[in-house]
């Protein structure tokens, strides 16, 4: 889009928006609406203190806490603490407990032999059971049991376990398959590589945050932190926000979902899967043109077609008129069933239809958190510091705009799943939901374009001066964002409780006064 449409989008004058005009939500002919809006803006937003996010040093230095406590109170070795800390999931409070309880009991569990089986003397010749080769007896090991073995034959079999992964290796027995007894890490350090031993420790820091039950890894692509959670007794799922910038849900690891709960997420994808592959792809990646029908890729929210129409994916309107009136008309959010038809497998039609229709909202959705998020670059703070003379640590309100607006557009995208599954009798909580998503859409559309287009200006040379009244009204922009959005997660939690009148006005006149305010 050119600036000219951008400016109209946003105002007159790009730099004359303000948060009250990027957010409004009004409902002239419904009070409800506002009723329901002033009770997701007003709602108490509490930020998740229950997580940490530690770094690979931070949880190193709690894992060797561990195994020092662990080897100092039972006066045992370091190697066989971590033997015994692995047996128990690393758990500290477990190992106390297990064996002061009943030593005998936990050594012949984890596999430690109180001292060597068997004693040789240096120079006497066994047989490896392995190889039937003879070696003398300083070129034999055991693992503190009565099964000695040629060096060669444990250097194969260690780094087998090595390459099997973390589980073979951390839990290494002898090779006698009658034998409990746990090789430890000392051992495994005399015979193997020095690339199998930084595996090996590479595997066992892992599996300390692994086999945890209140820590985990960020699944973000190349995250190395790990977060720690203490439970506050709720069964709703924690969307848990890593220093990388990556969100993801605590109970089942996949991205970020509320308001959903993992149970409707999980029937959400796998409605996906029972179409048709070829369908999957032309709803994430291509659209028809309106005018002549040819299929065209997605690259942004609004496109031109090789036939010259230029149209806005998710209304389908021409883009200019998306653009000056905002894309939130009745094409855009609501679904009306046109009659049920049963195909030949006895299948209703209009349900996949249904499908189609929200997710296609849903997965432009994923596409333009996508396009915020490459937003995010340390190449512009440090082009906009040299350029304003300001540090770069107080160009941080801009990062933090661009990853706003990417939690917004996840948000929103889920509001299309649970608008999917809000049960049909329920229509006054999805006629209110409609509105409020394309309202929403409407304003983060607003939101982004003169973050993106003010951003053009400065670090083009464009603009000399109005940074600092810019950068005040970003920051009030994110916060509002931010408090709209959190209520509104909230509001749908808690299953819209709060839309109680709106189901009790007529349905003509609610009808009436919801396609008034959608008409563009």
């Amino acid at each position: 889009m050119d600036s000219q449409f951008i400016n109209h989008v946003i105002g007159n004058k790009v730099d004359e928006i303000d948060e009250d005009v990027i957010f409004p939500i009004t409902y002239d002919d419904e009070k409800v609406v506002d009723d329901f809006i002033d009770e997701i803006e007003n709602l108490e937003i509490t930020s998740a203190s229950n997580f940490t996010i530690l770094s690979e040093s931070d949880v190193k230095q709690l894992q060797e806490a561990s195994i020092t406590e662990i080897s100092t109170l039972l006066s045992i070795p370091r190697a066989v603490a971590c033997l015994l800390l692995f047996h128990f999931d690393w758990s500290v409070t477990k190992v106390h407990e297990a064996w002061f309880d009943d030593e005998e009991k936990v050594r012949k569990a984890v596999g430690l032999k109180q001292q060597p089986q068997v004693c040789f003397s240096d120079f006497e010749i066994l047989t490896c059971e392995i190889c039937f080769e003879t070696f003398t007896c300083n070129m034999m090991k055991s693992a503190g049991c009565e099964h000695p073995f040629c060096l060669n034959c444990w250097k194969r079999y260690i780094d087998r376990k090595i390459y099997e992964g973390a589980d073979k290796c951390l839990a290494l027995k002898c090779m006698n398959p009658s034998c409990n007894a746990s090789v430890d890490s000392d051992m495994i350090y005399q015979i193997t590589s020095e690339v199998n031993k930084q595996k090996y420790d590479r595997f066992s820091f892992r599996s300390f945050v692994e086999k945890s039950k209140n820590m985990k890894w960020c699944p973000g692509p190349n995250c190395n932190f790990a977060v720690v959670y203490e439970p506050d007794g709720s069964n709703k799922n924690l969307d848990v926000k890593c220093l990388c910038y990556h969100s993801f849900c605590w109970n089942c690891g996949e991205d970020a979902h509320s308001p959903l709960d993992c149970e409707t997420v999980n029937q959400w994808g796998n409605k996906l899967y029972s179409l048709p592959e070829n369908i999957g792809w032309f709803l994430s990646y291509a659209k028809p043109c309106p005018r002549c029908k040819i299929t065209i890729e997605k690259t942004k929210q609004c496109i031109e077609c090789k036939c010259g129409f230029q149209f806005c994916c998710l209304c389908l309107r021409d883009w200019k008129r998306c653009c000056f009136e905002g894309c939130k008309g009745t094409q855009v959010n609501n679904f009306e069933e046109q009659g049920v038809e049963i195909d030949k497998n006895g299948e209703v039609k209009y349900v996949a239809d249904k499908y189609i229709h929200y997710y296609d909202h849903w997965a432009m959705n994923e596409f333009l958190r996508r396009k915020a998020f490459e937003n995010l670059s340390a190449e512009h703070a440090k082009r906009l510091s040299e350029l304003q003379g300001k540090l770069e640590c107080n160009l941080e309100f801009i990062n933090e705009a661009w990853l706003q607006l990417v939690e917004c557009r996840r948000v929103l995208k889920w509001t299309y799943a649970y608008g999917y599954f809000l049960p049909e009798n329920e229509k006054a909580k999805k006629e209110l939901l409609e509105y409020t998503q394309g309202e929403a859409d409407a304003s983060l559309e607003k939101f982004h374009h003169y973050l993106e287009s003010k951003l053009h200006e400065f670090l083009n040379g464009e603009a000399l001066d109005g940074f600092n009244e810019f950068r005040f009204k970003i920051i009030n922009l994110t916060n509002a964002a931010r408090n709209y959005f959190d209520g509104l997660v909230r509001a749908l939690e808690n299953g819209l409780v709060d839309v109680k009148g709106f189901s009790n006005m007529s349905e003509s006149s609610n009808q009436e006064g919801f396609q008034k305010n959608n008409q563009h």
